[in-house]
């Protein structure tokens, strides 16, 4: 999880796009991960993959309003990332028992 958080780090000093196949394979290793550790994550993890799911998404819609070849795979990588965000939003809220206000601004302060 924690290489994951450093290399959306390093995706975001970047002022090109990545590659296709490597945002495809980040998407999977984050997806993957969600996956098989959903219910084991702690809070601060939680607060890290759903920052990294809120930008992946976010840059996988933008990807898939183009028309291309991959736009179709891209509207369904944001909409895979997006449920994950929702997922972990409503975790850190009933679960861990965080306000919407407060999961907001520790969401803010994750890339500060």
């Amino acid at each position: 999880m924690e290489a994951l958080f450093a290399k959306m780090q390093e995706y975001l000093q970047m002022d090109s796009e990545i590659p296709f196949p490597e945002f495809c394979d980040y998407y999977k290793q984050v997806t993957d991960l969600l996956t098989a550790e959903f219910a084991d994550i702690d809070k601060e993890g939680l607060l890290k993959m759903a920052g990294v799911c809120h930008i992946v998404s976010i840059n996988a819609a933008a990807r898939g309003s183009r028309k291309d070849a991959n736009s179709k795979k891209f509207k369904k990588m944001a909409d895979k990332t997006k449920f994950w965000y929702d997922a972990i939003r409503y975790k850190l809220n009933k679960d861990m028992a965080m306000s919407v206000p407060e999961i907001d601004e520790a969401l803010e302060n994750l890339w500060a």
